[in-house]
């Protein structure tokens, strides 16, 4: 629900440094495994308790994610780009809720949970783009992504968010991951809905 917004607000930003990135010839899915990299150290530092450094190291695998996107634009985004991108994504997302139940083994119900919401949230995602690309559905995107973004309760920006509270407020994570996980499960359903009724008016 916010991903449009704050991308008009970090959009300044972000093209800036990626501009820098062009000049010295970088290319997106250099920055792409470099952010993901980062979000391995994040995800090893937040296992071993180390929770505020381990926040910082994940706003930066997130600003890099949104750095190799903005790079990719000013070139032309390809497909692998994409493929990278989202894989990258994916994985550092399960692996922040291990590193929770790994920091502290009574976060393990709320996590396990949380873990399931996503590949329901993941799942309709990526069906989502894949019928969209397949029924030649023309969505009209600011973003100007790889593939179609579908909406929901859930999406970038909340995750990050929801997340960040996790880290700043790790006592209460698994509370904060109760709630994570329903609206998870909503986004969800929402798209299941929403698709349904598409296809339903098209066939």
């Amino acid at each position: 629900m916010l991903d449009q917004k704050l991308n008009y607000f970090f959009k300044p930003v972000l093209k800036k440094i990626s501009n820098i990135f062009l000049k010295y010839e970088i290319s997106p899915n250099q920055i792409t495994l470099f952010s993901f990299i980062l979000g391995i150290f994040c995800f090893i530092l937040l296992s071993l308790g180390m929770i505020y450094i381990a926040l910082i190291f994940f706003i930066l695998n997130r600003f890099f994610d949104g750095v190799d996107g903005t790079l990719a634009r000013l070139k032309k985004p390809t497909d692998l780009g994409g493929f990278y991108d989202i894989i990258s994504d994916f994985l550092i997302y399960a692996l922040l809720p291990f590193g929770f139940i790994l920091f502290d083994n009574n976060n393990f119900l709320s996590m396990s949970l949380l873990l399931t919401s996503f590949i329901g949230t993941s799942t309709t995602f990526l069906m989502t783009a894949w019928i969209f690309e397949k029924k030649k559905i023309k969505i009209e995107q600011l973003s100007k992504k790889s593939f179609f973004y579908s909406e929901g309760l859930i999406e970038g920006a909340e995750t990050i968010i929801l997340f960040i509270l996790m880290f700043v407020f790790y006592e209460e994570a698994s509370f904060i991951a109760w709630i994570f996980a329903l609206l998870c499960f909503l986004t969800a359903i929402i798209r299941v809905v929403k698709v349904s009724k598409i296809l339903n008016s098209i066939n």
